[in-house]
């Protein structure tokens, strides 16, 4: 499953297998995104690999692993100011 935040192009993408338990209900860690993606992420794929789901299945579903893959952005977003009162929309009365 992807999730799509951003559509711009990304420049890194940071893989990692993620460890559950009970068949993915008890994580062993929560995973904060900016320190994967200083700028922040575009996209997160989590997935379930054929090896993760051989573990899973060896293991009876007592231990799941996960497949995580960040799109990261490659700069900062740009901030977005508020047009001056000069620009103001056509029609608008100041």
């Amino acid at each position: 499953m992807r999730f799509e935040l951003a559509r711009v192009p990304t420049t890194n993408v940071v893989s990692e297998h993620k460890n559950f338990f009970l068949g993915g209900l008890i994580p062993t860690r929560v995973v904060d995104v900016s320190e994967k993606c200083p700028y922040g992420a575009a996209a997160v794929m989590e997935e379930t690999s054929f090896v993760d789901g051989l573990a899973a299945n060896v293991t009876l579903g007592v231990w799941t692993p996960r497949s995580s893959t960040y799109y990261c952005l490659s700069a900062p977003p740009a901030v977005l100011a508020p047009a001056p009162a000069s620009e103001a929309a056509p029609g608008a009365n100041p």
